[in-house]
Parts: structure tokens; sequence; C-alpha cells
């Protein structure tokens, strides 16, 4: 729960115009109503350009523009040091709040107290610091239940692998468990798959699609006999499709994994069957949570709890309707 996070608030009163992040979607405003309250100016950060960070950015923009809201969006690449120099930037230029996925549970911490001292609220999203750090210098977290999101994919795994292979297959992992929340996907995964004989015979870093690729292709020299990838990430679902494609697997080796892109979609829907099946998440509904969230406290209105979870999708190979209902949102 939150509300009024900042001393400025305090000083100021929330009508005053600092804005934080941190709360829930009920907290009662209606699309395009401020309470009053003046232009909420915001630093935003993506770990990349590309992918569920780019839909959570169009997304947030679209809604912030009818909350009288604007984000100054930078791209960090998954390097610290380049999140440390944009983050000092925003407590210089004293933004109203900051909204990061940070990049690392431990490595961000300098960063957020730095904020904190700033007086500058922080909503993490996608990822955020470990416990208990995270609810100390950051207001609220959006995010997907990743364990649930890992149980799911390897639900539509452990189906394949029953109906299609005997209940019996050899199985590697692209993973991206440098973060918690892979760690907690993992999990489920590793549970999810318990119901059926897979031997895990790789699990190797990789969730960014040039660098996975080869990381993907060296796994299957090794193992050319992997039934089944499992990726962590939307980005490890690809490289794993462009190295099964590559070393002539096709037909032979499948993809199941969390994340969604067009990209992802593309290969949902080709013919080939290589990627079978994936859990999304649904960056248009962190960014619908990130606005409510900052309205609430915009408005002097309490948050709720410090987790807001958003739905995951589910999408497959074997139903190409949501694959293609998708696409269309990400082209209109």
């Amino acid at each position: 729960m939150y509300s009024g996070f900042s001393r400025k608030a305090v000083l100021a009163g929330a009508a005053a115009g600092l804005l934080a992040l941190a709360g829930c979607s009920n907290t009662g405003a209606s699309e395009g109503d401020t309470g009053g309250a003046g232009k909420l100016t915001a630093c935003v950060t993506t770990l990349f350009p590309t992918g569920t960070f780019a839909e959570f950015v169009t997304a947030l923009k679209s809604q912030g523009e009818k909350r009288n809201m604007s984000f100054d969006v930078q791209h960090v690449n998954n390097d610290s040091s380049k999140e440390n120099q944009v983050l000092s930037a925003c407590a210089t230029r004293q933004v109203d709040v900051v909204i990061a996925s940070v990049v690392s549970p431990t490595g961000s911490v300098a960063s957020l107290q730095r904020l904190e001292s700033a007086d500058i609220p922080v909503i993490c999203y996608n990822t955020c610091l470990n416990p208990p750090q995270d609810q100390q210098l950051a207001a609220a977290f959006v995010t997907n239940d990743q364990v649930e999101l890992g149980e799911r994919a390897a639900e539509a795994a452990t189906g394949y692998i029953k109906e299609k292979l005997g209940g019996t297959a050899k199985v590697a992992y692209l993973t991206c468990e440098t973060y918690d929340v892979c760690k907690q996907r993992r999990q489920g995964l590793d549970k999810g798959l318990a119901g059926v004989n897979a031997t895990v015979v790789a699990a190797q870093e990789g969730f960014v699609v040039d660098k996975a690729t080869p990381v993907a292709t060296s796994i299957l020299t090794a193992h050319p006999d992997v039934d089944v990838f499992i990726a962590e990430n939307e980005d490890g679902v690809i490289a794993a499709a462009n190295a099964i494609k590559a070393r002539g697997l096709t037909g032979r080796t499948v993809v199941f994994g969390i994340g969604m892109n067009p990209t992802v979609a593309g290969l949902l829907l080709a013919p080939d069957g290589v990627v079978q099946g994936t859990i999304g998440q649904d960056a248009a509904s962190w960014a619908t949570e990130v606005v409510e969230i900052a309205d609430a406290i915009r408005n002097g209105r309490d948050t709720g709890p410090f987790h807001h979870y958003t739905p995951g999708p589910g999408f497959s190979h074997d139903d190409p309707g949501p694959v293609r209902q998708y696409l269309q949102t990400q082209s209109g």
C-alpha cells in the first residue's frame, strides 16, 4: 500500500504535481481525469528498445497522453553504467516519477537510493530489486506472476511431450536467470515438467537474439537429439528457432517459451511448426496499471499492495486465431 511517497509531496501537497508510481488499477479515476493535478513528467527506462519493451512504451505514451502525462524514454541496453547515468540525470532534473525495469536486482540499488534521496518516487515494471530493498526503494512493482508463466509454458510443453513423444523428451533451456524474475520462471518450468520424463541436457544463458542464437546453435551441435527447447524470454524463443533451422532440425526439435512479440507471432504462424507455443506478457496491461498508479498518487488516493500482477495470454501454433489477433493489435 502506498500514498504520499515522497517528502516533497508531504511538504507541497498532492495537488502540487509531484507524482509517485505505486498502486493498482481500481483506483477509481475515469480515463482523462487528472483530479485537477498538473502534468506528470516521468523518466522511463527500458532494458532494450524492442519487443515487449517497445510495446510497453507505445501503450504508455498512448494512455498517458489522455491523463496529462509525458514520458522521457531512455533505453539502457542492459548496461548498468548507462542505467546509472540515466537515473542520475533524472534525479538532477527533478522529474515527478521514474518508471524503471532495472538492470540488476542488486547492482541497481545505488541508482534507486539516489532517486530516493532526491525525493523522486520509483515504479518498477518487469524487473525490480531483490527483497527487501524493492519495497524500501520503489513504490510498486507491476509485473506478471513469473512462476505461473513458467508453469503454463511447461504445461504446454508437457502436453506436446505426452502427445507427440510418448511422455519422454530431451530438453534444453535458454535462460535469462541473471534476472530474479527468470529464476522464478525456471521454478515454474521445472515444476511443470515434473509430470513427464524430461531429461535436461543443457541450460545456458541466452536472452538477446544476437548472443543467444550461437548459444542455442552450440547446444544443438553438442546435443542434436534435443526434442524440446524451452526459452525463458521472447528473444530466446527466436534464437532457439534460428538455431533449429540452421542445424537442419526442423521437424525434429520444437520450441516452447515465455514472451511474445511480432517476430515470435510470425514463427507461431509459420507452417513448419518450429515454435509450438509461448506464454506472453501483456505490455499494454503493464502500461494501464502504471498510468492508474501514477494518477492515484497524483491525486492522493491509496494505491493498494506493492505487487501488481497482470495477465499473461497464451499463444499456440495449433490455435492461430489469438496470434493473428495479437498481430492486429500491433499493427493498429
